[in-house]
């Protein structure tokens, strides 16, 4: 169907003059046999859409860049791909519980190789980079009216979430570590699929694609301490079905560094983050924090 504007404008039109869709109600206003102005078929819609109706574990597989942000300058760092791995739960309420568990690889922006070393273009140091580990972290999914968005048969949802916390690493005791007493992130995440895969009864678990930015602090390893700027996380990724669908760099990085990650439910116990790594390796180092 060709569009042009002239269309566009007749159709907007026409569906304010017969009253279709009320503007403020647009967003839930989606002809399907899914109610998404019903809590219950939020929750199982989500559900579906990220995780799982059953209990089950559902990886996803996600790729993009790391930028670094500053008032005078900007530059890409470097991509970071891995899996995030979600125990889905089932729990009382008519909710879930879903459990994450993060493993990924900060790599060359040009090869794609790993990286062991990197050269910060806003302090030209040569640093050892940390390869990231999250979680475990626990969400959860209740009976709620959620944000939704459609186009067609594609069917998505994204949220923002800001965080703020006290610094684990101190400033004082960390000052190139560290960038301040206090840290800010901002989270938008989202996933999107099939809304006739959503209708389908019989299926517990959808195919998804998955979304994700961040802003946060400077990455401790970056040693930028209390300089003006961000880090800027862009990621995509898709709800992943065999190995197939897992870079092969990035699966043959996993299985040397957390062999059986995509087996086991409880990869590690211990709540792991880039602050608590910081802090272990330069207990190791001969390099300090100063």
């Amino acid at each position: 169907m060709k569009l042009s504007r002239r269309s566009i404008l007749h159709s907007v039109a026409a569906i304010a003059g017969f009253g279709v869709v009320d503007p403020a109600d647009a967003k839930n206003n989606i002809n399907s046999s899914i109610d998404l102005t019903n809590p219950m078929d939020n929750v199982t819609a989500f559900s579906k859409l990220a995780g799982s109706l059953k209990q089950e574990t559902v990886h996803y597989f996600y790729d993009g860049t790391i930028y670094g942000m500053a008032s005078e300058e900007s530059y890409p760092l470097f991509n970071y791909s891995g899996i995030m791995k979600f125990v889905w739960q089932p729990i009382k309420n008519n909710s879930y519980r879903y459990r994450m568990f993060d493993i990924g690889c900060f790599s060359d922006l040009i090869t794609g190789i790993p990286l062991e070393e990197f050269k910060n273009p806003f302090t030209d140091e040569v640093i050892k980079v940390l390869q990231p580990r999250a979680g475990p972290y626990d969400f959860f999914a209740k009976p709620e009216i959620l944000d939704w968005r459609q186009s067609g048969d594609q069917l998505w949802i994204s949220n923002s979430q800001g965080l703020q916390m006290p610094n684990r690493l101190d400033p004082e005791k960390w000052p190139l570590g560290s960038t301040g007493k206090v840290i800010n992130f901002r989270y938008i995440f989202g996933y999107r699929g099939k809304l006739s895969d959503i209708e389908d009864q019989k299926a517990n678990n959808v195919p998804s694609l998955q979304y994700f930015s961040e802003i946060s602090p400077w990455y401790p390893f970056l040693r930028m301490g209390k300089r003006p700027g961000f880090n800027y996380w862009s990621l995509q990724g898709n709800k992943i079905k065999s190995l197939s669908d897992i870079s092969p760099v990035v699966l043959a990085y996993i299985e040397k560094h957390e062999p059986g990650f995509l087996d086991n439910d409880q990869p590690w116990i211990q709540t792991k983050n880039a602050y608590s790594q910081y802090m272990e390796e330069m207990k190791s180092r001969p390099i300090t924090d100063r």
